[in-house]
């Protein structure tokens, strides 16, 4: 018995650590995107609604994550499948570097958002699966190594640009996940998978039938997909904000400025996610949820309103303590709502995700070479207002509904 509790423990422990390099590393990738945008625009001679198809190509494969995951997924090996998809997303990062013109560049980008969100979905609901009850704890704490690959990223993206150009932050990080994702699979087949802590169907190779019309039928995670909606205006945020700050004056908000405000967002959203993953056992998700919503469009409202550099670095950083969590919070709710399909729970909410950041990206992209690109960023406040709505008059957690009863 204590040899087969040693070897399970062995096999957790190196699950859990690459699951936490893989979402690290998802993260590291996305920070280097909204730092180098205006380089990338720059060299390719874009229009802002040109430069948005790059946002609306990654987020066409995040939906086809999303709906495969919808699918597909919670009947696989998320071992495995995690392995592939760590190893598709560094190559295709590494790829993406070496893109001659826009539109293979766009293809690339396609390919990042369908491995970047299926690695995302699975080192979530693969977290979930093995710690089960304490899902809350591990979910903020994978959730927070994805904070500190995101603090990195907007740094590391200022620092290779400044000595090779933005094409060498797309090849150095793209070798390491390749490098890492290999190592994982030589790790698993000699220590083999960990048991999971939820209750599973389709043991022993035979297929899981997965309750589509018990899951639609749940309104909870309707309401969650609609908040995932509104969520999903803080990514755009995130990704495009330099490029915004470019557009009101370059010589004020450089490449190394804008690096530190994210930097200031990444540090404030480490210490949302510490702070969750703390307190999961004294403060309900859907609580913290809620009021991020409402806390963080009135400090969006007053970075857009005031437009200086200081409140710019300070508000974000702020923007990142208050909100930063959100993320995590709808995979631990969704994960709640469907404990023996977290993927697909979770991939149901982030179809409505996926689908949200390609409306807020074509959306301000288009407003912007209108010249109405600062008015369009109110769509930001609006959403996560209707966030903090559905909260407050809909949405109750499954402990809500026992109390009721």
């Amino acid at each position: 018995m204590g040899t087969n509790n040693a070897g399970q423990k062995k096999k957790l422990i190196t699950a859990t650590v690459f699951t936490f390099v893989f979402m690290a590393g998802y993260a590291l990738g996305s920070g280097m995107l909204g730092t180098l945008m205006p380089r990338i625009i720059e060299y390719y001679n874009l229009s802002l609604s040109a430069a948005s198809t790059i946002n609306i190509a990654k987020e066409g494969g995040n939906t086809a994550a999303m709906i495969f995951a919808l699918l597909i997924v919670d009947r696989l090996d998320k071992n495995h499948l995690l392995a592939v998809m760590g190893l598709s997303f560094g190559a295709a990062i590494l790829l993406f570097g070496f893109a001659p013109a826009f539109g293979l560049l766009l293809l690339i980008e396609l390919v990042i958002g369908f491995s970047g969100g299926l690695l995302d979905n699975l080192c979530a609901t693969y977290v979930s699966d093995l710690y089960g009850e304490r899902r809350a704890r591990f979910v903020s704490i994978l959730h927070t190594l994805y904070a500190v690959g995101n603090m990195i990223g907007p740094k590391f993206a200022s620092w290779t640009y400044a000595i090779g150009g933005w094409v060498l932050s797309f090849l150095i990080s793209g070798t390491v996940l390749v490098i890492a994702a290999l190592l994982f699979i030589l790790l698993t087949r000699l220590v083999g998978a960990p048991a999971s802590q939820v209750e599973e169907g389709g043991r022993n190779g035979e297929k899981r039938s997965i309750p589509y019309g018990q899951i639609l039928k749940n309104k909870n995670l309707w309401w969650l997909s609609l908040v995932s909606l509104a969520f999903s205006s803080t990514t755009y945020l995130i990704v495009w904000l330099p490029t915004y700050l470019d557009w009101l004056d370059p010589a004020v908000y450089t490449t190394s400025f804008c690096s530190n405000v994210m930097l200031a967002y990444s540090f404030g959203m480490l210490i949302s996610r510490t702070g969750l993953a703390a307190l999961s056992e004294k403060m309900s998700t859907e609580f913290y949820a809620k009021w991020s919503c409402l806390l963080s469009a009135g400090v969006f409202a007053a970075m857009l309103i005031l437009r200086q550099p200081m409140v710019w670095m300070g508000g974000m950083f702020l923007f990142g303590v208050i909100s930063g969590a959100s993320y995590t919070a709808r995979f631990v709710l969704s994960c709640q709502e469907c404990p023996e399909y977290s993927a697909t729970a979770s991939a149901f909410t982030g179809v409505f995700g996926a689908l949200g950041n390609a409306l807020f990206g074509s959306g301000i992209g288009a407003l912007a070479d209108l010249g109405y690109y600062t008015e369009a960023h109110y769509s930001i406040i609006i959403a996560l207002v209707i966030g903090f709505l559905v909260f407050a008059l809909f949405y109750r957690s499954p402990r809500q509904r026992a109390q009721k009863a």
